[in-house]
């Protein structure tokens, strides 16, 4: 019974990293979708307090350009 804070322990922590790698790989998508360089706006994102800089992200990203939309005819 002495193993079941360890699987506790180790279910919370993967689930924290899983949230992690599921945030940046969001960031880094929209960043690419916007024009900017993905993997700085990642790196900013993740040394500035995951939470905070990806809050930070979605204040300041810049506005998605509307695209085109073909007309078949």
């Amino acid at each position: 019974m002495e193993f079941i804070p360890n699987i506790i322990l180790f279910t919370i922590v993967g689930l924290y990293l899983l949230l992690l790698v599921f945030i940046l790989a969001w960031v880094y998508h929209d960043a690419e979708l916007r024009g900017m360089n993905g993997w700085l706006i990642v790196a900013l994102t993740f040394f500035s307090g995951t939470l905070f800089g990806t809050v930070l992200w979605l204040m300041l990203r810049p506005k998605l350009e509307p695209q085109p939309v073909p007309i078949r005819s």
